[in-house]
């Protein structure tokens, strides 16, 4: 509960599943023991603040339909740790949804001086204060030794501040989960949150009121309480007492001294907190865990009885044991009790029978459970293992996002390939998939990495995305970026690959045309922008454009000072005339400019606002 307070600003412009499952009529997945932190020094070794050269070369944008997928930017987050995460569905991306054009990121990492079993594991932060064409290293936090840390925004004084939760040993302190908050947006001087007891590997959501909850779970090495995973409140000046979420019952499937258990936590905005329990070392008639929800309608200061959303069944002739066995991710809609669980899920524990399980519910009732990634969709999912790979699974760390207006779900995820690198092997891909329609259906999946040698995995999207016009929608997306195939951090009792060096890297991806009319019967021989109409409006206008071929389209709207505050057009337009509908309720009144470019062409028209 001890707050410590330090200041560490450094602005330096630089820049995994279970090993390959037993073929049997019934799988019980038998945990391994995850990384621990015991035994390791606490000290980190002085940091290389110089520039790195990334060993690759950063990839262009390009179109995947009517998608833009924005050029590769180093975010400078970069080492040689590449396990990510320990099962949790941990966002490492955030946009302010009050200025997007802050961003701010983190990653795990190990200081670049360091070989594959380096004891300085850290949490890494750096921002962008231009949207995502440029980043620049801001500090570790903390300056010891953490781990398998998640971000989220909080309110501030102004913009929102980074929070971050991770777990580390400071001085006086047991290993245990921490807190920390920037003292300003992007300053870098995060004030430290202690909570007592053991339990780590934390994940967080922030309320509507200001609070913070916690999740974590401990692993001691006397095993005192590893069959439990606990929450805890941050009220703005300390962390709470430890609340129980869950406890495991008996008999456990491979022992409980190191437990596997995983958990979610995330919240509507309107004081309902959702937190999952998938608690690894419980099984049931099948060998395998019920996966648990309790839900909070007053801001986690109680919790509801405990709902089952996922139980393991049988399919094809009851021969096969489908269950839950990677990551997952939990969200809520905005100012709804409708609430999202995204898993890695197979069956029999075959590799090649990985799914993606999308479960739906409202309250405690659980609306649907389908499947919304598998080969069928995704035939470049390799079916086998070259080398054994602790803890990945085919389709695997899945994470949420929303659009501002809340129409579009996002959900990212990696995928093993069948390719393999100079190592032998696999090596993964980025993709997405985005539904329009509340998760009922879902767009083919978006493949945003392809670089058959090249290992990109552990893609993290931001929670918040601008996109309250249909017109145009965007997504942020990081994700490490790996010349060397396989792990060199952790492979559990497996050989790891060599060392190697990799890197975080961003990409703003862009929903084009989603809201834009066509008119298929005009041709159009030149560029053309029409004045808008009606012209003075309140709140809504329309706006005409030619376009006389398939191009690549801008359409802006400016204030009479010059700063953008629309974009209403960011891609790939057919040939054809087309308008636009522009909703000005959030602005005040006065003159505006909406800017039309393609290629070399450019117009700038005026329209009045009067509210």
């Amino acid at each position: 509960m001890k707050k410590l307070i330090f200041t560490f600003v450094f602005l330096v412009v630089s820049m995994s599943c279970l090993d390959t499952f037993a073929q049997t009529d019934r799988i019980s997945i038998i945990p391994q023991r995850k990384l621990d932190d015991f035994g390791v020094s606490k000290s980190l070794a002085p940091l290389n603040t110089s520039p790195i050269s990334a060993p690759f070369t950063l990839g262009a944008g390009f179109y995947s339909g009517d998608v833009i997928i924005g050029p590769e930017v180093l975010t400078g987050n970069d080492g040689f740790y590449d396990y990510k995460t320990n099962g949790e569905a941990n966002h490492y991306i955030q946009v302010d949804p009050g200025n997007p054009l802050l961003l701010h990121a983190i990653d795990v990492q190990a200081d670049t001086t360091d070989g594959a079993g380096a004891t300085t594991r850290r949490t890494e932060y750096a921002i962008s204060t231009d949207g995502g064409s440029t980043w620049a290293y801001v500090t570790n936090v903390p300056l010891i030794r953490s781990g398998f840390a998640v971000l989220q925004l909080a309110p501030g004084v102004g913009d929102k501040v980074a929070a971050i939760a991770n777990h580390n040993q400071p001085v006086g302190f047991p290993l245990s989960a921490q807190l920390y908050l920037d003292a300003f947006s992007q300053l870098g001087s995060f004030t430290e949150y202690n909570q007592m007891g053991e339990a780590i590997w934390p994940q967080m959501t922030v309320l509507n009121n200001g609070n913070i909850i916690i999740v974590s779970r401990p692993q001691s090495a006397s095993s005192a309480q590893n069959d439990t995973v606990f929450y805890s409140i941050w009220d703005g000046a300390t962390i709470g007492p430890l609340n129980v979420l869950w406890v495991a019952t008996p008999p456990y499937s491979g022992g409980v001294a190191f437990s596997n258990m995983a958990f979610n936590i995330a919240n509507n905005g309107n004081g309902t907190v959702g937190m999952i329990a998938n608690p690894e070392t419980e099984t049931d008639v099948l060998d395998n865990p019920i996966v648990h929800m309790r839900i909070s309608t007053d801001n986690g200061a109680t919790l509801g009885t405990a709902f089952d959303i996922f139980t393991p069944f049988l399919e094809n002739g009851d021969q096969d044991t489908v269950a839950i066995s990677g990551g997952h991710d939990l969200t809520f809609k905005q100012g709804t009790d409708d609430w999202y669980w995204v898993a890695s899920g197979t069956a029999d524990g075959l590799f090649a029978k990985t799914r993606l399980f999308l479960i739906r519910g409202t309250g405690t009732t659980v609306t649907s459970t389908t499947v919304i990634a598998d080969t069928v969709n995704l035939p470049m999912m390799a079916r086998t293992f070259y080398q054994p790979w602790a803890f990945q699974m085919a389709i695997d760390h899945p994470k949420f996002g929303w659009s501002a207006d809340n129409n579009v779900l996002y959900c990212s995820y990696d995928v093993v390939t069948q390719d393999s690198g100079m190592n032998g092997f696999n090596t993964r891909d980025v993709f997405y998939q985005y539904s329009t329609d509340a998760g009922t259906t879902w767009s083919d999946p978006v493949q945003v990495t392809n670089t058959p040698t090249i290992d990109e995995g552990f893609p993290s999207i931001s929670l918040w995305n601008a996109g309250t016009n249909p017109a145009s929608y965007e997504l942020n997306i990081v994700y490490m970026k790996d010349v060397g195939d396989g792990p060199t951090s952790f492979n559990g009792s497996n050989a790891t690959a060599p060392e190697s060096h990799n890197f975080q890297v961003y990409r703003k991806i862009t929903l084009a045309t989603t809201g834009i009319h066509n008119n298929t019967i005009s041709n159009p021989n030149e560029y053309s922008l029409l004045q808008n109409y009606p012209n003075p409006f309140n709140p809504s206008t329309t706006i005409e454009f030619n376009v006389p071929q398939k191009d690549f389209v801008s359409l802006k709207v400016y204030n009479s000072a010059g700063k953008e505050v629309a974009t209403l057009v960011n891609g790939s337009i057919s040939a054809g005339s087309h308008k636009v509908s522009f909703n000005s309720s959030s602005l005040s009144s006065g003159v505006y400019f909406y800017t039309l470019v393609s290629g070399d062409f450019r117009e700038t028209k005026k329209m009045v606002l009067l509210k």
